[in-house]
């Protein structure tokens, strides 16, 4: 059994659209008025005390093409699963993927000194997305998430995926996809737990309304 969802849902505005377009806003104008040094994820500075860097380096860029293609994914997963959560879920979401891609780059990769862009979170947004599908339009969902899983799979295996390192004229971090991957999947987990919880505190206020 699973939900049915009109496909023009896709497309309708929510509030949570207004999350997205700070995101995107707020980006821009940091890497048009060139604060990219003062938010990026940076491990010396991090070292001294700067901790909010562990999370700010999500949200700027290595360039406008860098910047261009992370909206772009966004954009796209927003058209797709952005009517499948509150605000609530989605901030949820990003913080624990922010947290997984700035500690695991902070614990398991001292080689990477600086780091900047959306991609990590972006991998733990489509996670949740492609799981939420899955109760709605169950073969696209799992079709996503196959793909999903295959990208980082050979991201694991191989590296790069040919051709992304040239788009941006600078290095990817695959391993902070990974991260945030696992971040988003965790974060689905927690969420699903607490709508259950939810469902059955409701169910309770119902019936005890009802007698």
């Amino acid at each position: 059994m699973h939900l049915e969802l009109p496909i023009k849902n896709r497309v309708s505005l929510r509030w949570n659209h207004a999350l997205w377009l700070f995101i995107v806003l707020l980006s821009a104008y940091l890497q048009a008025s060139g604060q990219v040094p003062g938010w990026r994820y940076d491990q010396a500075l991090i070292d001294n005390g700067h901790y909010w860097l562990l999370l700010t380096g999500n949200i700027v860029h290595l360039n406008w093409a860098h910047w261009g293609l992370n909206v772009a994914g966004l954009t796209i997963g927003i058209f797709f699963f952005g009517s499948y959560g509150s605000v609530f879920h989605w901030l949820f979401v990003i913080f624990v993927a922010a947290i997984f891609v700035g500690f695991g780059l902070y614990w398991f990769n001292p080689e990477v000194m600086t780091y900047v862009g959306l991609s990590g979170v972006l991998h733990g947004l489509l996670i949740y997305g492609g799981v939420r599908e899955i109760r709605v339009y169950p073969a696209s969902g799992y079709v996503f998430l196959l793909i999903l899983i295959g990208k980082l799979i050979w991201e694991i295996l191989y590296g790069v995926v040919p051709g992304s390192e040239d788009l941006i004229t600078g290095r990817v971090v695959t391993d902070a996809h990974l991260y945030g991957a696992i971040g988003g999947a965790l974060a689905t987990v927690l969420l699903g737990l607490f709508d259950q919880l939810v469902e059955v505190k409701n169910g309770q206020q119902n019936t005890e309304h009802n007698q």
